[in-house]
């Protein structure tokens, strides 16, 4: 009697009913935290994209300033994209292309993948307005006229 006593207090582990139902426990949070994460992955991706944008705008507001400032004109397309990525930018291109060149990839036509393409209004008269930016299929819109100092909304196109 007393060795089997003594197996029984010797016995250590899980038994396979313990084990099913800590993989059950772990399987029902998986399927509550999987979809949040899902959802913090895009967050980070639209302010990511966001952050990218202002980039944009911030070079092509001190180039118009610049440009104002000196008392030079810009022609409105100058820091578009398509204009910036191209084989031998000059001028206000040239230096959109100068300040860019390290952060974004930039390309000249929108659907191109993994490049930046944006648009720019409002800069031949100094003060840059609106900005749409597009990369990943997604578009950010700044607009100086209708969103306030800081604000740009997202979209997936």
């Amino acid at each position: 009697m007393e060795l089997i006593n003594r197996i029984r207090k010797n016995r250590k582990g899980f038994t396979l009913v313990e084990i099913i139902v800590v993989l059950v426990i772990l399987a029902i949070l998986a399927a509550f935290t999987i979809p949040t994460m899902l959802g913090f992955v895009d967050d980070a991706k639209g302010k990511a994209l966001i952050a990218e944008a202002r980039t944009v705008y911030v070079a092509a507001q001190a180039i118009a300033t610049e440009y104002k400032g000196t008392g030079q004109t810009i022609a409105s397309t100058a820091l578009d994209s398509a204009t910036v990525g191209a084989a031998s930018p000059t001028g206000a291109s040239l230096a959109m292309k100068n300040y860019l060149d390290d952060d974004l990839t930039i390309v000249t036509a929108i659907n191109t993948t993994g490049g930046s393409f944006w648009t720019v209004t409002g800069a031949d008269a100094g003060k840059v307005t609106k900005v749409v930016y597009t990369k990943n299929g997604y578009e950010v819109t700044i607009d100086k006229t209708t969103t306030g100092a800081t604000g740009a909304t997202v979209k997936k196109v």
